[in-house]
């Protein structure tokens, strides 16, 4: 089940009919949320502004609905600004916690490429950070205090009518039957237009229409936002709407996964077994494109990878991620980290993902992407030669089947993790390889067998001797 919405011109004989009723219903709504966020009782204020306005009962709860979602909306912003706040904070913090200790430790010279002293440029450098500090201290400070702000639209330009499933044709205020909008006059214009106002109309597009005379026989409700644009005045419906039938499998049957990165998506079928099947990968090239550039090409490539669901007849499995927190960090991390993640469109992807796959009729299934590409790497890139982004996807199809990814045993024994959880093992090698080992991506290829275990198992016994040393060495300065 998702909600579509479908809009069209309003027809000419109804436009200034439009125009009085927003001017009538606009100081209705903003008494009714003045009132509200004052701490007035809702059944009170609805009782006094329908005579004092001149509307019914239907058209004040429309305004109650209207106000009420303005009101969530703008609590839930201030939540989400406040914490947007607070992470930046936090990373200022961070960073000056980090710099301050390098500070000390820089020498007194000159940068060759900027020809600066290299302590006169952080000192600046951790003097601005502070100010901005201090400023976002402030503001956040002041929002926690300040009372909230809410809007509900330009002056005398829009008014809703909610519907409901009770109601003739999904809505009391405005009916439509397929060919004819009907509009129920408010009290304090029915001496002008009568008790009702009428004119022909039909959506444009043509699948929109099927969509509301689908409702309309299924008794679903059917809500409806005038409002004017450009000197001219639009009708706007929306309403539920029954997804496609289910065509995939069950996911133990086989599952397609998804790696999505900034210049490449790859993909990965295995069957019921767990073994690869199909791969691939598709260019994701967003960088220096605009804005309705980057929406097409999205659009492209998540109706390659439904073709590809539609296919194989599985579901679809992608990273469950949040970007919010490093998005706050962008300012401490670099230009190019910056711009490198502005551009990766997670969010777009993943709703327009989830908009055709319910269309389509094909499960969607997010996954923890914890270790996945260190999975991928150790596990599958020698074995079946694929790239990073493709053995992560295999991973994540995987992990959506409730496969088990335990360590290779070789690889397990000098990790020394026995009887904690599988990602505590791979915690533990990822931070070998990369720390210790320092192993790139590429050179996952060219290790022959066993020589991973061999490397792991020199590091492993270097430490050990480290550690027998001291150990005598304590003992021998007690003994003395």
């Amino acid at each position: 089940m998702g909600q579509r919405t479908v809009t069209t011109e309003l027809p000419i004989a109804l436009h200034q009919f439009a125009s009085e009723v927003s001017r009538l219903i606009y100081p209705a709504r903003i008494e009714y949320l003045n009132r509200l966020l004052k701490g007035d009782k809702d059944p009170l204020i609805i009782k006094e502004i329908q005579p004092k306005y001149g509307i019914n009962k239907r058209q004040a709860n429309a305004i109650r609905s209207e106000v009420r979602g303005a009101i969530t909306s703008a609590k839930e912003c201030r939540a989400n600004h406040i914490k947007i706040l607070k992470e930046k904070i936090k990373s200022l913090k961070q960073w000056l916690k980090t710099n301050q200790k390098k500070f000390k430790k820089l020498p007194n010279v000159c940068d060759i490429r900027t020809k600066r002293n290299v302590r006169t440029n952080r000192r600046f450098a951790i003097h601005h950070k502070k100010r901005k500090l201090y400023l976002l201290e402030k503001k956040l400070e002041h929002l926690k205090n300040q009372p909230i702000r809410v809007t509900i639209g330009a002056k005398n330009t829009q008014y809703y009518t909610v519907g409901s499933t009770g109601e003739t044709l999904g809505n009391q205020i405005a009916q439509y039957d397929g060919n004819k909008m009907v509009f129920r006059v408010p009290y304090a214009l029915e001496n002008k237009y009568g008790k009702y106002v009428h004119a022909p109309l039909k959506f444009e597009y043509e699948k929109g229409q099927k969509w509301i005379e689908d409702a309309i026989a299924n008794n679903r409700a059917l809500t409806y936002r005038i409002y004017a644009k450009d000197l001219r005045w639009f009708i706007a419906c929306s309403t539920d709407i029954k997804g496609a039938e289910t065509v995939s499998s069950l996911r133990q049957y086989g599952c397609l996964g998804i790696d999505l990165n900034p210049g490449v998506i790859g993909w990965a079928y295995c069957d019921h077994d767990g073994n690869l099947t199909a791969k691939g990968q598709i260019q994701l090239i967003l960088h220096s494109k605009r804005k309705n550039q980057q929406t097409a090409i999205i659009h492209d490539i998540t109706k390659k990878i439904i073709n590809l669901g539609k296919k194989y007849r599985c579901p679809i499995v992608i990273e469950k991620l949040d970007f919010s927190t490093k998005k706050t960090q962008m300012k401490e991390r670099g230009r190019k980290y910056s711009r490198m993640l502005s551009n990766f469109t997670y969010g777009k992807f993943t709703e327009f993902l989830n908009q055709k796959a319910t269309s389509a009729g094909i499960e969607l299934i997010k996954v923890n992407p914890a270790y996945s590409s260190q999975i991928g790497l150790v596990k599958y890139v020698r074995q079946y030669g694929l790239s990073s982004d493709t053995a992560a996807a295999l991973v994540l199809a995987r992990r959506a089947m409730r496969l088990s990814e335990r360590v290779p045993l070789q690889v397990a024994y000098p990790l020394l993790t026995s009887g904690k959880h599988v990602w505590t093992a791979w915690n533990a090698l990822n931070q070998k390889l990369n720390k210790k080992l320092c192993l790139r991506r590429h050179d996952y290829f060219s290790l022959s067998n066993g020589q991973l275990e061999v490397m792991l198992q020199d590091e492993f016994l270097t430490k050990a001797k480290k550690g027998s040393g001291s150990k005598r060495k304590r003992r021998t300065s007690k003994s003395g």
